[in-house]
């Protein structure tokens, strides 16, 4: 397997992983399940550091175009979304309906700019 399939391995099992615990927080309800809870977290964390990492990495090689730089911004502004609405929604408060519904369609757009951006980064 060549380096550029396994990263985009990588990244497909840390989406799969971070959608299942998601859907097994969404199923728990409140309040959480710590360790659920903690698993998805770092496994949303360890998703964002890898791409991060990948990204820099593909950059020192080359520089990005138009497009790539696009949806490096447009991913990068989706995990935002989702960290921010992951947190307002474990707290104890009640949260708007849009912070939820943020948060169900977020993950959805993060993983099309992820393979969007990927599939520009290694034709």
């Amino acid at each position: 397997m060549n380096p550029n399939s396994l990263r985009m391995a990588v990244s497909a099992g840390l989406f799969l992983c971070i959608f299942v615990f998601g859907f097994w927080l969404s199923r728990a309800g409140k309040p959480y399940n710590g360790i659920i809870f903690t698993i998805h977290k770092l496994l949303a964390l360890g998703a964002v550091i890898y791409l991060a990492a990948t990204v820099y990495q593909v950059q020192q090689l080359a520089t990005f175009n138009p497009a790539q730089v696009l949806c490096t911004a447009l991913t990068a502004v989706c995990f935002l979304a989702l960290f921010v609405s992951g947190a307002l929604l474990s707290l104890d408060k009640a949260m708007p309906p849009v912070v939820l519904r943020l948060h169900q369609a977020a993950p959805y757009l993060a993983v099309l700019s992820t393979l969007g951006g990927l599939a520009f980064l290694f034709p």
